[in-house]
C-alpha cells in the first residue's frame, strides 16, 4: 500500500493522493497500516484515524521525531525492522532508517502543522 506522509493542519480531510499540495510532501513509501502502527509503537504512541486511509500522528511523535538525534532514529529503525509487521519481509534497517530520516528533516519545515499519512 503506498503511504504519503505530509504536513498539514488536523482538520483537513483529503482522500487522494492529488489533492495534497507538494508543498506539503514528507516521504513515504510502501507500508501497510501495522508496519505504520509498528513505527509509531516504537515512538511508544499511536495514531488517530481520521479516515480509513487518513491518519493524524500525534504530536509527540512529531515532537520526538525532530527532537532526537540521527544516531538514535537510526536505532529506531533497527528496532521497528524488528516488529512482527516486517515477519517474512526483506526489510532493510538502514532502508528503514533512511525513511525515518527524510520525515524528520522533511517536517522540520512544517513544525507548526501535523504530520498526517494517507493511505491508498
Amino acid at each position: 500500500m503506498d503511504v504519503t506522509f505530509f504536513a498539514a493542519f488536523s482538520d483537513c480531510d483529503y482522500s487522494r493522493f492529488e489533492e495534497i499540495a507538494e508543498s506539503s510532501f514528507l516521504g513515504g513509501g510502501n507500508f501497510s497500516k501495522d508496519q505504520i502502527s509498528d513505527l509509531l509503537s516504537c515512538f511508544k504512541c499511536s495514531s488517530s484515524a481520521l479516515t480509513e486511509n487518513l491518519w493524524l500522528l500525534p504530536l509527540s511523535f512529531s515532537e520526538t521525531l525532530t527532537k532526537v538525534d540521527d544516531e538514535a532514529l537510526k536505532n529506531i529503525a533497527v528496532h521497528w525492522s524488528n516488529e512482527g509487521s516486517w515477519e517474512n519481509t526483506n526489510a532493510n534497517a538502514m532502508d528503514l532508517a533512511g525513511h525515518v530520516l527524510e520525515l524528520k528533516y522533511s517536517y522540520l519545515q512544517h513544525s507548526d502543522k501535523r504530520i498526517l499519512a494517507l493511505f491508498e
